[in-house]
């Protein structure tokens, strides 16, 4: 179990950082007049924050104590700063994270994961990684509009609240990922 303690606290490490430093991407997409982009890197860090609420919650599970993720949670504000860059090449930078997330860091935490014995931890790893395929997606095609000088539509930015998946405009149907109503999903 020590190893999918480790896990999680290194997922919800993860998290933390992606959702400050996607914070600080918004700030940076408002400074260049991007209010499209800074909406959709504060619904993404939304999500993280989901992530981190779902992998929590798993840990308290598998440990049957309350977890303070300030024990173990290191956040560089400094450091987070000095990667903002251009909007594109935070767009970039993201759709890298997010894709190490997904191909690297939850696969090999769900293969530490033995089948039916933690099945709160797989289902929070399980549901972040699907919604950040759908993140990496999201920020590649409004990345491919700026590369074109292509406006980006406004629309709104929809989050599922149970799994951090992002549905564009509004959600017709049930959460592709955790199959929740549309009532629980957060408009951004």
């Amino acid at each position: 179990m020590s190893s999918i303690i480790e896990n999680l606290k290194e997922a919800i490490n993860g998290e933390s950082n992606a959702k400050r430093k996607y914070e600080l991407y918004a700030e940076q997409a408002m400074k260049e007049n991007l209010p499209e982009v800074a909406k959709l890197f504060t619904a993404v860090a939304h999500a993280e924050s989901i992530h981190v609420k779902n992998h929590l919650k798993a840990m308290s599970s598998i440990t049957n104590e309350e977890v303070n993720p300030d024990d173990f949670v290191v956040i560089n504000e400094d450091e987070l700063k000095a990667h903002v860059k251009s909007t594109q090449s935070n767009l970039t930078d993201a759709i890298n994270g997010e894709t190490y997330e997904v191909k690297k860091m939850y696969k090999d935490f769900l293969k530490n994961v033995k089948v039916g014995e933690y099945d709160v931890v797989e289902l929070s790893f399980q549901l972040a990684r699907e919604a950040e395929k759908v993140h990496a997606k999201l920020y590649s095609l409004y990345l491919k509009s700026l590369e074109k000088g292509k406006p980006i539509e406004s629309s709104y930015i929809h989050v599922c609240t149970i799994c951090g998946n992002i549905e564009l405009k509004e959600p017709t149907r049930n959460c592709k990922i955790c199959d929740h109503s549309p009532r629980f999903f957060k408009k951004f």
